[in-house]
């Protein structure tokens, strides 16, 4: 790989990427400093301007319309990942600094956390490890659930839900599908089509959130959305957490329909020491690690160094990782 072009400097909001992604940087004549994680607005600017980023590699942090307006050298925002709910993309667009995205970089592992949160509700897995550790022996009263067999909700089809639909097929069971987005030829071969969210729900006795956060869907899993669940069904979530109501989830856990649920995200991160989520046994969670392998990691950090050297050396932009509108998109 040939360096095109010298003094290129990004500023990673959180730590430093994967070794390979650093010797790609280092490949390409990219400069990568690292900021600590959730870093606030201020933090991030100053850092930002002490370096003359000319780019920030979003890892753990916010990059708000402060932040945008705040760094008059920045040029290109990338996402280590997909998920772009923190990054103000209309401040963006109007400065005509593109934001882009490791798409599909990471679906394999998300997909697999979500097995993995999917196994563990229907097994009690945390609270039987727990017990064990406690000195009980459940193995007279404990009744888990089978997988096979079920109808199985996937709300959003791209590339980490089609993963995990790959995942689920030795189970069998009904797949269905909401994806207002999801043209019918690319609906999978075998699967059903869910007008609404609420008819999935209804027909589904597993339901995974893999769709991105928007202003329009935020909080939709909520008290009336959990109701038209059915009895004994399971709920996860690797997507965005403000996409479930909190309080309601809890409710539903405590009192029904739900039999579990699998969380990889939360509105809030981390959650509160006191949230009342600690205090149920049929919930299993983890702390927003669903892209977090050592194979993801490479793979999104390489695209996004590649991403950006790109874009200040040649001013070229890969239209499908590309999440916000650009009048212009020359460098």
């Amino acid at each position: 790989m040939t360096s095109q072009a010298t003094d290129m400097t990004a500023l990673i909001a959180g730590p430093l990427l994967s070794d390979a992604a650093m010797r790609t940087a280092a490949e390409h004549g990219l400069t990568l400093v690292p900021l600590k994680p959730y870093a606030d607005a201020d933090e991030m600017i100053a850092a930002a301007n002490a370096i003359g980023a000319q780019a920030i590699v979003v890892r753990m942090g916010v990059v708000s319309r402060a932040v945008i307006e705040g760094i008059p050298t920045l040029r290109i925002i990338a996402k280590h990942g997909v998920g772009v709910d923190g990054i103000d993309r209309a401040a963006a667009s109007a400065r005509g600094i593109p934001v882009v995205v490791a798409g599909g970089a990471n679906a394999q592992s998300v997909a697999e956390q979500a097995l993995a949160l999917l196994m563990s509700a229907a097994r009690s897995t945390a609270w039987l490890d727990r017990r064990v550790r406690e000195g009980h022996w459940d193995k007279p009263t404990y009744a888990g659930t089978e997988i096979t067999g079920k109808s199985i909700g996937l709300v959003g089809l791209g590339a980490i839900g089609r993963a995990f639909l790959h995942l689920l097929a030795p189970f069998g069971g009904t797949v269905r599908i909401y994806d207002p987005y999801l043209g019918d030829a690319q609906l999978p071969v075998g699967t059903i089509r869910c007008a609404t969210v609420r008819e999935l729900l209804e027909q589904s006795d597993i339901v995974s959130l893999h769709c991105p956060l928007t202003p329009d869907n935020r909080g939709f899993i909520d008290a009336d959305a959990l109701a038209a669940m059915r009895p004994g069904s399971i709920l996860l979530n690797t997507a965005r957490g403000e996409l479930i109501d909190e309080t309601a989830l809890v409710e539903a856990l405590q009192s029904g329909p739900l039999a579990g649920a699998g969380l990889d995200t939360f509105a809030s991160e981390p959650p509160a020491a006191d949230h009342p989520f600690w205090a149920l046994d049929n919930l299993v969670v983890s702390p927003h690690v669903g892209a977090n392998t050592r194979e993801a990691r490479i793979r999104v950090g390489i695209s996004v160094v590649d991403q950006i050297a790109a874009y200040l050396t040649t001013g070229a932009i890969e239209p499908r990782n590309l999440v916000n509108t650009l009048a212009a998109t020359a460098a």
